[in-house]
């Protein structure tokens, strides 16, 4: 008999979790919600398959029984990925942006092998350079220009011919301004560039791929500008790198590949397909729009090109002692905001992600109340009874750009072994 009182537990905190974050202002620029018709596959059974490698070399006769169903699913991605990045090849097994790259790192490099990186003090991932440390990697810190967000191209050159680097590995975290890897001379050398937070963008077209590179591999989490589950995609159109991962990935690195994930990130690669470029557009209308707002209650703002951002994120810079105040009051009130030290925030300040308040679909009245609520975060004491009045007037959480209901409940009736006529 099931304990009660572990039930009344769940309970309990199902129902503290949903409501936190159905009252929340979703402004982490790492988040998204994913919509009703992404999450099909994961009411399925599809978790509890196996399947083998990938669609490239598949043979069932070394494979899991029945594991031939799942590979259309394979094959299905690999086209979504041609027309969304024009990519010739895709790998979708990976589990998370952070699996892509330990997966990549794994497969691709060598013991004492030579890689510059993005530093985080210049807003790239964190973990980066422990992992690359490691696998036995000599890890260098590319070069700066903090005038132009963005590397410098001549002296990270420079250091790529004098130390003979074998892989650039970028990871941008935080980025108002998409970095121009055209420039890279990779006549020697690999790129690894994590798109995660610049997927959606570069999938829609509003940032040229990098897929076109020689010697580069693109790849990243599917959670964040591509508003599909927490998995991860690798794409490049390179043979010989896909060839060097391709026996690599599954099964020596992964066994289960959860493919209950991989068909969510399908149906959000066709969503995509369909209204991405829609919903771009408005992630970096709504940047811009609440940059402006922002600056006028006299936030202080990065600036790029006389704009606020080429993504959907936004830097407000704050001295030490103000981001605090603002990140403490942001807990207390359910702002999901990032503080952040650094030299790229001059030291200090806050990151702010549009992805999901343009998911749904909020308004210039909405922007407002939510720059109104940013300007009491910077009070010692904000007015609670009036943020609370204010986020009541703020629109419904609706996922926009996405299929109707009725196309939803079609799909969902195939779950049931009904196939019925799209």
């Amino acid at each position: 008999m099931a304990n009660n009182s572990k039930l009344e537990k769940l309970n309990s905190m199902l129902a503290e979790c949903t409501h936190y974050y159905s009252q929340s202002i979703p402004l982490c620029a790492a988040e998204n919600p994913i919509s009703p018709f992404s999450k099909i596959p994961l009411s399925g059974d599809f978790q509890e398959r196996y399947i083998m490698g990938s669609s490239y070399e598949y043979r069932l006769e070394d494979n899991f029984i029945g594991s031939n169903t799942l590979l259309p699913f394979y094959s299905m991605i690999h086209e979504e990925c041609q027309v969304l990045f024009g990519a010739h090849y895709a790998d979708a097994r990976t589990l998370s942006g952070m699996n892509c790259l330990t997966t990549l790192l794994m497969s691709l490099t060598s013991l004492n092998e030579k890689i510059a990186i993005l530093p985080p003090t210049w807003g790239g991932h964190s973990s980066i350079q422990p992992v690359c440390e490691r696998l036995g990697l000599q890890v260098y810190e590319l070069p700066y220009d903090y005038s132009k967000w963005d590397i410098n191209y001549d002296k990270a050159n420079n250091l790529i011919k004098r130390e003979k680097i074998n892989y650039i590995l970028l990871a941008p975290s935080d980025i108002i301004h998409p970095p121009s890897v055209e420039c890279f001379d990779l006549s020697n050398c690999t790129l690894l560039y994590d798109i995660s937070q610049l997927m959606g963008l570069i999938a829609a077209g509003l940032i040229p791929s990098p897929i076109k590179l020689k010697n580069a591999v693109i790849f990243g989490g599917t959670h964040k500008t591509l508003p599909g589950p927490a998995s991860g995609l690798i794409l490049t159109n390179d043979e010989e790198i896909h060839l060097r991962i391709e026996q690599k990935i599954n099964p020596i690195f992964l066994r289960h590949t959860q493919m209950h994930q991989v068909i969510s990130l399908l149906f959000a690669l066709i969503e995509f397909e369909y209204y991405g470029k829609e919903y771009t557009e408005a992630i970096i209308k709504t940047s811009n729009q609440l940059g402006n707002t922002l600056a006028q209650k006299g936030f202080q703002m990065g600036e790029i090109s006389n704009h606020f951002s080429e993504t959907h994120q936004l830097f407000i810079f704050c001295n030490y002692e103000e981001m605090l105040r603002i990140n403490q009051n942001a807990i207390r009130f359910g702002v999901t905001l990032n503080k952040k030290e650094k030299s790229l925030f001059k030291g200090s300040g806050i990151r702010l992600g549009t992805q999901e308040i343009a998911r749904y679909g909020w308004n210039e009245e909405d922007l407002s109340i939510i720059c109104e609520i940013m300007a009491l975060l910077r009070d010692r004491n904000p007015n609670k009874e009036k943020i609370a009045t204010m986020k009541e007037g703020l629109s419904p959480k609706e996922i926009h750009y996405t299929f109707s209901n009725s196309t939803l409940s079609k799909l969902t009736s195939a779950l049931h072994h009904k196939q019925i006529e799209i």
